[in-house]
């Protein structure tokens, strides 16, 4: 596989960024650095047609990070992680990875700023349970450079406002089908606090989306939300609310077709309980979200997501971990400015995602994870395929000396 200037200047930034920020006087500086080795063998690693498609991949990966706290709370952090991957037949070897640099300003206990900016490059077979890319060509990569700022003021005691402003750029390398897409997004959110662990208000967001080849196109919505703290380590936050699609404009067979914007239904749930050092109960979170995004496909396209995963400690030296993630995706209008893939009869898709890992703390910064997991992805045709993985993971933590 081959890399191009714009990705070679991407990784170089990765890692000359976290060397070119200025520590400032009396800060607390805190660097980290994660390296791992992992192999992980399935008869279907990327979930494709066809016979005799097993493999075994190799993975070698990097993760240099580093923190820093001024004495009035501002903070400052940049890392990432590059990843090394080969398969052992077929499908060849990838780098991919992403890096991450974000600031938070305090300017005192009524304002912070906040700013971020990264870079993500990822198999869409990756993103199997987050986006419907891998849907049509899980070989494909994606290139996603981000960025936004936002604010969390409190004019009182009882109230919180918070505006963001937010941009997604995703460029599809090796796929022939999926198209590069923007999104810029605007929201802003208010709350009032209504008891000693509650909180309720609103959140408006309206969302700019393009794709190559394809006229502009928008989404608002408007949420009721609520903030509730459940108990010492527990948490409750709920979004619901409207959401409207505005028109847009797809081709069938060479005929420009309007189609009208839509009314929908959208929110989010997340109920958490968070672990508490020493504590050897079970933890983990439940999320799903309703809500519609900027499509590879062309188009929006609306995900229902659900996912649950749970931890426990099994004593001093073992955790056992799961995670289990379900997607549906429909596109709700627009297409390819070309006519559809050969083949593709559905605008809907789905994927599953499963994996439980075993931990074993070796030595206080060096772990050893086992996982066996099961991915499912739909087709455009409407097929399913399926496959089991079984994986080994080796990860040694630089400067942990607990």
């Amino acid at each position: 596989m081959s890399f191009s200037f714009p990705d070679r200047q991407a990784w170089a930034a990765a890692i000359v960024i976290p060397a070119m920020i200025v520590v400032p006087a009396n800060s607390r500086t805190e660097p980290r650095l994660d390296v791992d080795m992992s192999v992980l063998a399935s008869p279907n690693p990327l979930l494709l047609q066809g016979e005799r498609r097993g493999a075994t991949s190799l993975e070698v990966a990097a993760s240099p990070g580093i923190t820093i706290t001024s004495p009035g709370g501002s903070t400052m952090d940049a890392g990432g992680t590059i990843r090394y991957r080969n398969y052992t037949r077929r499908y060849g070897h990838y780098l991919l990875g992403d890096f991450r640099v974000e600031g938070r300003y305090r300017d005192s206990e009524y304002l912070t700023v906040g700013g971020w900016a990264g870079y993500s490059r990822a198999l869409a077979i990756d993103l199997l349970a987050s986006s419907d890319d891998a849907a049509g060509d899980p070989r494909g990569i994606r290139n996603s450079w981000y960025g936004g700022v936002d604010a969390a003021w409190r004019p009182n005691i009882y109230t919180l406002i918070t505006p963001d402003i937010r941009f997604e750029r995703a460029v599809y390398a090796d796929s022939d089908l999926l198209r590069n897409a923007n999104a810029l997004t605007f929201s802003l959110a208010y709350a009032r606090r209504v008891g000693p662990r509650t909180s309720i208000g609103l959140r408006a967001r309206d969302t700019m989306n393009s794709v190559t080849g394809m006229a502009g196109m928008n989404s608002m919505a408007l949420y009721a939300t609520l903030n509730r703290q459940l108990g010492p380590r527990a948490r409750l936050l709920a979004e619901l609310g409207v959401e409207r699609a505005g028109r847009q404009i797809e081709w069938l067979e060479d005929v420009k077709m309007r189609r009208p914007g839509r009314t929908l239904l959208a929110g989010r749930v997340d109920l958490c309980r968070e672990p508490e050092e020493g504590d050897h109960a079970l933890t983990g979170c439940f999320s799903a979200m309703l809500n519609s995004e900027i499509s590879g496909f062309g188009g929006l396209r609306r995900d229902a997501t659900v996912s649950i995963s749970l931890s426990k400690a099994l004593g001093e030296h073992f955790k056992l971990r799961g995670v289990s993630e379900y997607r549906h995706s429909s596109l709700i209008g627009g297409s390819l400015v070309s006519a559809p893939a050969p083949g593709m009869r559905t605008s809907t898709t789905d994927a599953v995602r499963n994996i439980v890992m075993l931990d074993w703390k070796l030595r206080p910064n060096v772990t050893l994870t086992g996982s066996a997991q099961y991915l499912r992805r739909q087709l455009v045709t409407g097929k399913r395929i399926g496959s089991a993985f079984i994986g080994l993971q080796l990860r040694y933590h630089f400067g942990q000396r607990k």
